[in-house]
């Protein structure tokens, strides 16, 4: 069975959101691994290099912990966004292994980041789910390739409305903005002219 990966933003010595990092470890162990015992994030101590600042605390898991390690967070540089086809791409857990997604990425290295169409629909980048706003409002496509913890957190929020974009769609928003554990809406956002089809 492939090793999995929880990311989990840790500032100034507190884990953010572990409610819904918690949720999908607890759903994807009993999943695939129906007969382990249940990991609990809360108990993994903080060490003190890591109690200032923003920290990416990366877990390594598959019956039971593998790794942990607690790591400098450099936000990725973007400036550009390719849309890809990958229709053969399964990712409903949150793997450790990722070639696939890299090799996609290294297929369009003129660009510092892709995003994913599968079904004819926009799913993902390659490592973030995706935001696109129209007037005061913000969409996220209702079929990601993987549920993410603060795509989930915004639309329990009411913030993020899941609906479907196809690439045809894609420029009758004005921006895109790119979400994940590290990255909380706005954080990361470019004009919509960013991406290329």
């Amino acid at each position: 069975m492939c090793l999995l990966l929880e990311t989990i933003r840790v500032q100034d010595g507190r884990y953010c959101h572990l409610r819904y990092h918690q949720t999908r470890v607890d759903r994807t162990m009993g999943m695939l691994f129906p007969e382990a015992s249940p990991v609990n994030l809360g108990m993994i101590p903080i060490p003190d290099h890591a109690r200032t600042g923003i920290v990416k605390c990366r877990i390594v898991y598959d019956r039971e912990i593998q790794t942990i390690d607690f790591l400098p967070y450099f936000p990725k540089a973007i400036l550009s966004l390719k849309l890809v086809r990958a229709e053969s791409l399964e990712y409903q857990f949150k793997y450790l292994d990722r070639s696939v997604i890299e090799q996609l990425l290294a297929d369009h290295k003129d660009y510092d980041e892709i995003i994913l169409v599968k079904n004819g629909c926009i799913t993902d980048s390659s490592y973030s789910n995706l935001a696109f706003r129209a007037g005061e409002d913000w969409y996220t496509p209702d079929e990601p390739l993987l549920r993410g913890t603060c795509r989930q957190r915004l639309i329990e929020a009411g913030i993020l409305h899941p609906v479907k974009i196809r690439p045809e769609d894609v420029y009758q928003y004005s921006h895109v903005s790119l979400i994940n554990a590290m990255l909380d809406l706005e954080d990361m956002t470019l004009p919509i002219q960013s991406i290329k089809s």
